[in-house]
């Protein structure tokens, strides 16, 4: 993971805990300087609609504003109450080269440390939560928001880089306690029909549950395993 040594010397950034987020001094934008359109992505949604955000700005925005603008748009949910632990990572999709973003940092400051190394189109834009507060627990309780983000989050790095590694008896019983989250609506019995096992794999796809070499080859496993997700509870 390529990276500047300052990096290794940042600090949680100080934020206003008890009153959550408040909105940026946006300015205007694109007076008298070109504007410039940059995708962050999420990973707090399955809807591939929704899992980004376009943020309108320019080369003097900080990436601390960019983050707030977020915040306070509601895209992520209501009421975020720990701005200060999420940050932008800058992402090389040819490359896998990474940089966390200083939130002090313009945009075009990133344009020419980074983003010049490459096409514009080789890069993303990652909204990740990067800093743990030290009562994390009571925070997570209070920031419902936040909870929710950090778990897809955490579970979306699983999917990617862990999930095709662990046994397969654990990548099932994880996978089955998701889809079991995803239908936090339905009741047990409506879960062992085999008419949602249907509408499951049709328009949802069980490669957001399980990793693909379990689907391939323990297809028959899987059905016949929704039956326990119940007694997962």
């Amino acid at each position: 993971m390529a990276s500047d040594a300052s990096t290794l010397s940042w600090k949680v950034p100080t934020q206003d805990w008890d009153g959550g987020i408040k909105s940026p001094d946006l300015g205007p934008v694109g007076d008298g300087v070109p504007v410039k359109i940059i995708k962050v992505c999420f990973s707090s949604s399955n809807n591939l609609s929704k899992n980004f955000k376009l943020v309108k700005c320019d080369s003097s925005w900080q990436i601390k504003t960019i983050i707030q603008s977020i915040l306070i748009s509601g895209r992520l949910g209501p009421n975020v109450q720990n701005p200060g632990c999420f940050g932008l990572r800058l992402k090389h999709l040819k490359s896998e080269e990474l940089h966390w973003l200083h939130p002090d940092l313009t945009v075009g400051e990133v344009e020419q440390r980074y983003e010049s190394h490459h096409a514009e189109a080789e890069w993303k834009y990652d909204l990740r939560i990067r800093y743990i507060p030290t009562d994390f627990m009571k925070r997570l309780k209070e920031d419902r928001t936040f909870l929710l983000y950090f778990y897809q989050q955490v579970r979306c790095d699983y999917m990617q880089h862990h999930a095709s590694k662990v046994s397969d008896g654990m990548a099932l019983q994880l996978g089955c306690l998701e889809i079991r989250r995803f239908y936090k609506d339905m009741n047990a019995k409506g879960l062992e029909k085999k008419s949602n096992f249907d509408l499951l794999e049709k328009d949802v796809g069980l490669d957001l549950f399980f990793p693909k070499g379990l689907i391939d080859s323990m297809k028959v496993r899987v059905v016949f395993h929704f039956s326990v997700v119940p007694l997962l509870y």
